[in-house]
């Protein structure tokens, strides 16, 4: 293991420590900055600037209106928005005061949140009054007994800098059986509040991936790996107060929330937050702002680049972009360091379970193509496939495990996943890969059947299970298809029931699709199957259709 970890510190950039230690939890460090530098801005949201001193105020004022409704050490509090100024005050003032937060994705449907919703027990939920509708759906099976809702317009400025999406536009709603969120702030006290007192063994999320299976399951992150993935990141990125961050990647995902938002708010950064991506709203985001440090979705770099007026703003501020999950074009490496000669490239490689920033990252200014960096807070090895316990040497393809203090404790009420995914202290996480003489990590493959669609782990299973309950469907199998632009879409093949066969279509499946998953996941090709192929055991042979597919080079549908 010595020899192991001696091969990456040799490239160790010199600015980040080699050892941290947590003694806070996350919101505390905020509580820092506020003092430090009240006046400083936190959050500027299409030109609402929220400083240290006001964001600090909102944290407080959650939290005490929370503990005054009744929620207790532990109790889940799920988020469901998109990016906004809202949602840090919700995570922060949430963990203030001690709840457990469940970041929602905006974009589930129905049966997706009240999936979610109800494994994680949450009975408060803080959301975007457009979305809500959703969750009305769904509340009728849930144990919701507070909804807070907001509205984007409740924290944008009267003449906003950059250009809205349209949901920004859209005029604040109410909704029955919920209150609102800025009245619920205005009536709490916003003296200082802090629950949580074990940083080990308090949670502070429960996060929710398909892990190795696919079956959505909530990773339980406690205050001490959240804060030192943080912190992680802040010191290898060697953030300061004077950095400004886009937080355009999406908060409800690991990454996002943490080197996209919260990276910034522990430093005395500023993050210029944008509720979607939109590539020349980004381009004029990146400009008008002086955007010094990114971390995105490879699809995002690629839109960004590809706009055909992109020469007309400058980036030239940046000096650093990251991206992870699938690498970076060349082509794309080219347009960026020609419009922004002093960002340096970073790739990186984490999961859910390695609360993101514990897998590996690039020493900044020391990338290698095709590498997605080294270990940073955790220890990285390669085992063998077949018995999982003998470490390889360099350059030899085995799977990736990972072992240290920036991990999930284990998956929600599942002890038996737990089992499975972390045997002897190592995360054994599916991927297959190998580390070169210098440490650096090259993932070769991927979990077992699982996609990677637009930078989000999509898995077969949970999309399967979704199209069996369409009433036509009979049979169904899911596999990834090359997208030029996704990098991998979905395909279902479908054997429909007999008395539909003449009755449905392929475009009919995609329409249901749309409304029953959320875009990054559903189906973007349907194909009609009399039988999909199988062993003599009955089960579904997806190599074969993994292998027709190949022989018929395709581009997905856009």
């Amino acid at each position: 293991m010595r020899d192991r970890k001696q091969r990456w510190e040799r490239v160790w950039p010199p600015h980040a420590p080699r050892e941290l230690k947590i003694e806070k939890a996350l919101p505390e460090y905020v509580r820092e900055m506020a003092e430090k530098s009240p006046n400083r801005v936190a959050l500027n949201f299409y030109g609402r600037e929220i400083t240290y001193s006001e964001f600090n105020d909102f944290c407080n004022r959650l939290a005490n209106g929370l503990i005054r409704l009744g929620v207790k050490k532990g109790d889940r509090v799920a988020l469901h928005m998109q990016n906004c100024p809202q949602f840090p005050i919700g995570l922060f003032g949430a963990l203030r005061a001690g709840a457990v937060v469940v970041a929602l994705n905006p974009m589930f449907k129905q049966s997706e949140i009240e999936h979610q919703l109800k494994d994680a027990r949450a009975e408060t939920l803080i959301g975007l009054d457009y979305l809500y509708p959703e969750v009305e759906k769904a509340r009728s099976a849930l144990n919701l007994k507070t909804v807070l809702l907001t509205s984007l317009g409740d924290f944008l400025p009267d003449r906003p800098s950059l250009q809205l999406p349209p949901e920004a536009r859209i005029p604040k709603q109410t909704f029955a059986s919920t209150a609102d969120f800025m009245s619920f702030l205005e009536a709490s006290h916003s003296g200082a509040v802090n629950e949580v007192s074990d940083l080990a063994n308090d949670l502070a999320l429960l996060q929710y991936t398909g892990g190795t299976t696919g079956v959505p399951k909530g990773a339980m992150i406690s205050h001490y790996g959240f804060a030192l993935a943080a912190v992680g990141g802040a010191k290898w990125f060697n953030l300061t107060p004077d950095d400004v961050s886009l937080s355009v990647s999406p908060f409800f995902h690991i990454m996002g929330m943490i080197q996209g938002m919260t990276n910034a708010l522990i430093t005395g950064g500023q993050a210029v937050v944008l509720t979607r991506f939109v590539p020349d709203v980004v381009a004029e985001a990146i400009s008008l702002n002086r955007c010094t440090g990114w971390v995105a979705a490879p699809t995002m770099l690629t839109a960004l680049m590809q706009l055909p007026d992109m020469e007309r703003y400058d980036i030239s501020s940046f000096r650093y972009i990251c991206t992870g999950g699938a690498p970076i074009a060349v082509e794309v490496q080219r347009r960026i360091k020609e419009l922004a000669p002093g960002a340096v490239i970073v790739e990186g490689y984490g999961l859910t379970e390695s609360i993101s920033q514990g897998g590996t990252v690039t020493p900044l200014g020391r990338y290698k193509p095709g590498f997605v960096g080294i270990p940073n807070i955790n220890d990285v090895k390669i085992v063998d496939l077949e018995s999982g316990s003998v470490d390889l040497d360099y350059n030899q393809e085995g799977e990736i495990v990972i072992q240290g203090p920036c991990l999930m404790t284990g998956y929600w009420g599942r002890p038996e996943a737990t089992a499975e995914a972390i045997k002897v202290g190592w995360l054994h996480t599916g991927d297959i890969g190998l580390m070169d003489d210098e440490g650096y990590l090259k993932v070769v493959g991927r979990k077992k059947e699982m996609m990677l669609c637009s930078g989000y782990n999509v898995f077969p299973v949970e999309l399967e299970n979704t199209l069996y309950k369409h009433p036509a469907v009979a049979e169904v199998a899911v596999i990834g298809v090359p997208d030029a632009y996704r990098g991998e879409s979905p395909k279902a093949f479908v054997v429909l029931r007999s008395d539909y066969a003449d009755s449905v279509n392929e475009q009919e499946i995609l329409e249901w699709c749309k409304d029953n998953m959320a875009a990054y996941k559903r189906p973007r090709l349907v194909e009609f199957r009399p039988e999909l192929p199988k062993s003599a055991a009955g089960k579904v042979l997806k190599r074969i259709l993994v292998d027709e597919e190949r022989e018929r080079p395709g581009e997905a549908n856009a």
